[in-house]
């Protein structure tokens, strides 16, 4: 049986006005109409995805903002906020 983070090498939040989405895929793709794609791949072993497909997707208006997230604690990564 497969996991999440088997079908992404990076960990997102994507924020809009309910509860935060967590989504694991290589990669996030605004479209030109303005919907937020998550796309990534099955790795059976490794970390190449053979084929790219789409995991989740918001459709315009139904987000507001996307970060790469610590698996950790779910903050934001490579952000420092000086006290």
């Amino acid at each position: 049986m497969s996991s999440a983070n088997d079908y992404g090498i990076h960990y997102w939040c994507v924020k809009g006005d309910g509860d935060a989405v967590y989504v694991y895929a290589d990669r996030l793709e605004i479209t030109p109409c303005g919907a937020l794609v998550a796309l990534g791949g099955y790795r059976k072993e490794g970390t190449h995805a053979e084929h790219e497909q789409q995991l989740w997707a918001a459709a315009p208006g139904q987000w507001k903002t996307f970060f790469a997230a610590s698996i950790v604690d779910r903050r934001p990564v490579a952000v420092d906020v000086p006290a």
